[in-house]
Parts: structure tokens; sequence; C-alpha cells
């Protein structure tokens, strides 16, 4: 299993870091419909995804944040890393 996490960087220049926990896959993959792993892989990826599991990993994290396509005007970028669980 692997160990999700997100980065998000505002435009202002601000960094922070959210875990993906299971929750947050859930929710993805519901809106999604499909799993996180084929949303990802080779050409079904989408920017749409990766800002789309940011946000949520935000907002599960408990941050308040606006809906998804005004959160979105505030991003200059996002990174996903994933490693292996320890």
């Amino acid at each position: 299993m692997l160990k999700i996490s997100v980065t998000v960087e505002r435009r202002d220049g601000n960094r922070e870091e959210f875990p993906v926990l299971p929750p947050t896959v859930i929710a993805f993959e519901r809106w999604a419909k499909m799993g996180i792993g084929q949303a990802f892989a080779g050409n079904t990826a989408k920017f749409e995804h990766i800002y789309y599991l940011a946000w949520l990993a935000e907002k599960d994290s408990g941050n308040t944040v606006k809906v998804f396509d005004e959160w979105l005007k505030n991003v200059a970028d996002v990174d996903v890393t994933d490693s292996p669980k320890a």
C-alpha cells in the first residue's frame, strides 16, 4: 500500500502538505467513478483529478475550504507524493 500526500502551493507562495487518508481516497473514487490508481495512470490522468484530490485532502484535514472552483482560484500548484509504507 502507498502513503500518499499532497502539497498545495497557493498563489501567494505559501505551501501546505496534507495526508491523503482513507476517507479522502473513498470520496475521490466515488467522485471520479474510478479507482485512485486508474485515475492517475497513463492516458486517463487529468489535472482536475490532482486538484480535486488536493481539495478533498485539505478539506478532510479540518481546514475550512471554499467550494472547489473557488478554492482552485487561489492555487498555483499541487504536488502529489506517494511512497511505500514502511
